[in-house]
């Protein structure tokens, strides 16, 4: 029973040193690609290949991240129960605990730039609609546009994360706020847009497209998969992303 209790007590410490390490590992998080990322800059249907390409290599990426964090999981608890029987040193249970926060902050970066392909993938084939006026709204299987006459920037942003935390009790889960590397890549103009990562039709994507459509928000609510991918589903908040004319 006293065993038991020992090995609880570790364990609750354990989650409480992560926590801890994680914030202080942010400040010294390697700078070293933890995924892979496409070049510099891509157009067309080259855009969407390329993306897809990243998201595939990046899965794997997860695939090993996520046997790699069970495993230091359980040489954290192993080392944290020598060191209460005092056959280790603090030092070397330390080691381990850095090595697990490690590997979370990596599967974290990953998981969030496979959403980020995602968005981009499915965006590469929306084409431009100049058929609706203020206010039009038109939908189709794969995607909802509404053309909101609203003045809306990303600077207004925060009102509709008032919104959704009043409404939900959580953040809004923005995926992209403005203009971002993986548009810079495509040569999407995305400054004055944000992408949110919600099913439109889930219960919250729902209710935010009819407070956007309430608002006179433009957007664009994505529901098509995306090739290769596992969802492309979104809700772009502003007007289309055009694309910026290359340099000469």
């Amino acid at each position: 029973m006293r065993s038991r209790v020992k090995l609880l007590a570790s364990v609750i410490v354990l989650f409480i040193g992560i926590a801890a390490l994680t914030i202080r590992a942010r400040g010294t998080q390697s700078t070293q690609p933890a995924y892979a990322a496409p070049g510099k800059s891509l157009m067309g249907a080259d855009a969407a290949d390329k993306m897809t390409d990243s998201w595939a290599t990046n899965h794997k990426l997860l695939a090993g991240y996520e046997q790699a964090q069970s495993k230091l999981r359980a040489e954290v608890i192993k080392r944290r129960r020598l060191y209460q029987d005092g056959e280790i040193s603090r030092a070397a249970v330390q080691e381990a605990e850095r090595s697990f926060v490690g590997v979370l902050m990596r599967i974290q970066e990953v998981r969030r730039l496979m959403t980020e392909n995602e968005i981009a993938i499915a965006e590469t084939e929306m084409k431009d609609d100049a058929t609706l006026g203020i206010n039009g709204f038109n939908e189709t299987n794969s995607l909802s546009r509404f053309s909101g006459g609203a003045h809306w920037s990303v600077k207004d942003a925060s009102s509709l994360e008032r919104y959704f935390d009043k409404t939900f009790g959580h953040n809004l889960p923005v995926s992209a706020l403005g203009q971002t590397a993986t548009h810079d890549r495509m040569r999407f103009d995305h400054r004055d847009a944000i992408d949110v990562a919600l099913h439109p039709d889930s219960p919250e994507g729902k209710a935010l497209i009819d407070h956007l459509r309430r608002s006179g928000i433009p957007f664009i609510a994505f529901r098509n998969a995306a090739a290769g991918a596992s969802t492309g589903a979104h809700i772009h908040i502003g007007r289309p992303s055009h694309r910026i004319a290359a340099a000469r």
